[in-house]
């Protein structure tokens, strides 16, 4: 697996079209969200994902999942890990050093 940090003048429309790639899965793709410094436990676990987005507006990373939208402010850092062309993992950095981390139990191709 190898990690890749995307620019931060590419996360918007990177996002745009890795939820394409969402909405084009047959099946729901089951996430857990952990951001260790924020909360100590795993705030999503098993949870139907139903978008990211990435507002440059507003300075906002969503992920929508089912009965929870999970809004990191002022990211820093947003890199994906990927394995033959899939994405298993965001890790995002927000404006206060925390790291969120998105798994995704199906990686994402």
């Amino acid at each position: 697996m190898a990690e890749k940090c995307i620019v931060p003048q590419e996360w918007e429309e990177y996002f745009n079209e890795f939820y394409k790639k969402i909405k084009k899965l047959d099946e729901k793709v089951e996430i857990e969200i952990e951001a260790p410094s924020v909360f100590e436990e795993e705030e999503a676990k098993g949870l139907p994902l139903l978008g990211v987005s990435y507002d440059p507006k507003d300075k906002v990373f969503s992920v929508m999942c089912e009965n929870l939208e999970h809004l990191i402010h002022k990211p820093q850092e947003i890199c994906v890990e990927e394995t033959e062309g899939a994405v298993s993992q965001i890790r995002i950095v927000d404006g206060t050093g925390a790291e969120h981390l998105i798994r995704f139990s199906n990686p994402v191709k």
